[in-house]
């Protein structure tokens, strides 16, 4: 499998997602008595990178309700893929896009490069803001022992990209992608 291969899989991980993404926010649209919107952000949220998180969908009928969105399968494929970018080396076995969780060794995370990563597809400042169903950001993430666990949310394939190359410029060697126990170490 060549490197545009494995672009056009991320892309349809992640359209796998944005269809069902697309299609839930609309039932709960039409479920909804009062106004509503997709992907609204809160501040702190314990557990969550800088205590960040995007909601998918809230409703509000007289009080916020919110709602998450999440993947119910993955795209499946076989074997795993394995590629290098730079020096670090990268397996990828099947993942949802709103739930990937990445192995590494994270003392090697450089928080600068890692912030302005998350400033920009979070997009902390609003930069992007749209009316739009769809909004192009990361919805949260979380940095846990050995583990980072991304929800990319309705971010553009970019997003995965440049993560990959903030953990290369972060001197991370290797990163194994999945989601949960699919996930597994590189030997």
């Amino acid at each position: 499998m060549d490197i545009d291969d494995v672009q056009d899989l991320i892309d349809r991980i992640r359209q796998k997602y944005i269809d069902q993404f697309v299609s839930k926010a609309d039932e709960l649209a039409a479920a909804s008595k009062g106004p509503h919107t997709t992907e609204v952000k809160f501040a702190n949220v314990d557990g969550f990178y800088r205590n960040f998180i995007a909601v998918d969908f809230v409703a509000n009928d007289g009080k916020p309700e919110p709602h998450f969105i999440n993947s119910e399968t993955y795209l499946r494929f076989s074997p795993d893929i394995h590629l290098g970018i730079g020096d670090m080396r990268v397996s990828i076995s099947p993942f949802k896009w709103d739930e990937a969780h990445l192995e590494l060794d994270m003392a090697t995370l450089d928080d600068e490069f890692f912030d302005e990563w998350f400033d920009s597809w979070f997009d902390v400042d609003e930069e992007r803001a749209t009316e739009d169903l769809v909004g192009n950001i990361v919805h949260s993430v979380q940095l846990l022992d050995g583990r980072m666990i991304v929800d990319f949310g309705t971010a553009e394939v970019d997003a995965f990209w440049h993560l990959l190359d903030t953990l290369k410029r972060s001197g991370v060697e290797s990163v194994a992608i999945g989601t949960d126990d699919i996930a597994h170490h590189l030997n």
